[in-house]
């Protein structure tokens, strides 16, 4: 059932249910400068209630476990589009009819309509909400952003933005550039599953997405769960990981604060990961959230400090290129996972304990590799095989393995690191992928 939104605490609501974990951040900006409020859903409608017909609220889209910022990201909640009309030269067209002329544009481009429109003054924001989702999910749903971005350029569409930790005008609250109300001009749809938003919004073939439905179809009937193959992973899901270990490593060995004396190493390699998974636009203050919290930092020394790797990533914003063994690849910094290893000291009994899946060595991978074969064949009700049938699987992985070699390699990326993400050396990757007929 659709509703009308009209009340900042209504807005506040249907992004945050009261029962919902983590911390949202209401913001105001006062003479120029911000003022953030974080808090509970719980404590939201309280908050917002008395926000009606004040100027300039924002609000987070998403949940975190702190002050935002992509590294305290917790849940995904919504996509969103912010269509500034004074950027696309519309004038002093109504908001109505620029909604009405980017429905049309998704609609050609088959990207779904969005579930809720705001009149924020200077233009509209469409919003398109959808199950909570973890931050693993932040790879797939930049694309989504991306896409949509994309589709709604001609409107406007501001890609600077769409980063995970964006606060948007809350309805019910004034522009006071304009001095207009902020108001939905549509109702509250309900939301989407994340799976079926993105499988909707990403452009992929008709035929391969009728094959990915009629897969997906197959697995519920037999009961199958979705196992993720090693040609799944893309740069941004690796880092990820990356990010996600280095903070387990964090609250494992540290207890959550960096000492003196151990900040540098884990804040680069911290660094590096958030450079391939932030927006440029706002990468320094991602970083400068990220230093202050774990290394006690201030922007300043932060960005002197990390000068090196935020070079790397608005070089590589830029279109730049740099050439690595005779490829052409992006210029932002690469780490195997034996350096990064190496480069922080971690032991096999800390890659065990603190629950590492990236930062690990060759004798846990390995284990990691058996304990989720094994949950893999459970899942799938398979409890005993023949030897021909042991045999004819390992087969099946291991040329899938071979062919992950090669598409990685195809997609331009370096021997070292097509062994990083398989699991074993350079020369290993290569020799792998010569097995299929690649050099």
């Amino acid at each position: 059932m659709s509703v009308l939104i009209e009340a900042p605490d209504q807005h506040a609501e249907a992004l945050h249910p009261a029962d919902a974990p983590g911390l949202v951040t209401l913001a105001v900006r006062d003479h120029g400068r911000w003022r953030q409020i974080y808090l509970p859903p719980e404590e939201l409608p309280d908050a917002t209630r008395y926000l009606r017909g004040r100027s300039d609220w924002y609000l987070t889209q998403n949940r975190f476990s702190g002050p935002r910022s992509v590294a305290r990201l917790l849940h995904l909640n919504a996509c969103w589009a912010d269509l500034d009309q004074h950027g696309a030269q519309l004038g002093r067209v109504h908001p109505w009819h620029v909604r009405d002329q980017a429905l049309r544009l998704l609609e050609e481009a088959s990207v779904p309509a969005p579930g809720l429109s705001i009149a924020t003054g200077r233009g509209v924001c469409l919003l398109w909400r959808h199950s909570a989702v973890p931050r693993a999910a932040l790879p797939r749903w930049r694309a989504c952003q991306r896409r949509i971005t994309e589709v709604l350029r001609p409107l406007g569409a501001d890609p600077l933005a769409t980063d995970a930790a964006r606060v948007l005008r809350l309805i019910g609250t004034v522009n006071s550039h304009t001095e207009t109300l902020v108001e939905a001009i549509s109702p509250l749809s309900p939301a989407w599953p994340f799976e079926q938003l993105a499988n909707e919004t990403l452009p992929l073939a008709r035929g391969e997405l009728h094959s990915l439905r009629v897969a997906r179809a197959h697995r519920a009937v037999v009961g199958e769960s979705v196992r993720r193959s090693v040609h799944d992973w893309s740069g941004a899901t690796y880092w990820e990981t990356v990010l996600s270990d280095l903070q387990r490593l964090r609250r494992h060995r540290w207890f959550g604060g960096l000492p003196v004396g151990q900040r540098d190493a884990w804040m680069v390699l911290a660094a590096v990961a958030v450079s391939w998974l932030a927006p440029p636009a706002v990468l320094r203050r991602e970083v400068a959230v990220l230093a202050r919290e774990c290394a006690q930092w201030d922007e300043p020394e932060a960005r002197a400090r990390l000068s090196a790797v935020l070079g790397r990533a608005h070089r590589a914003a830029r279109g730049e290129r740099v050439s690595f063994e005779r490829q052409e690849v992006d210029p932002r910094y690469r780490f195997k996972a034996e350096t990064m290893v190496h480069w922080l000291g971690i032991t096999p009994e800390e890659m065990r304990a603190g629950g590492l899946r990236v930062l690990v060595d060759g004798d846990v991978r390995r284990e990691l590799a058996a304990a989720r074969q094994r949950q893999s064949r459970h899942a799938r009700g398979v409890n005993r095989q023949s030897r021909e049938e042991y045999a004819a699987e390992l087969g099946k992985e291991a040329a899938a393995r071979r062919q992950a070699a090669v598409n990685m390699r195809a997609e331009g990326l370096a021997w070292a690191e097509v062994g990083c993400r398989l699991g074993i050396s350079a020369r290993a990757a290569r020799v792998l992928a010569g097995r299929d007929g690649m050099a």
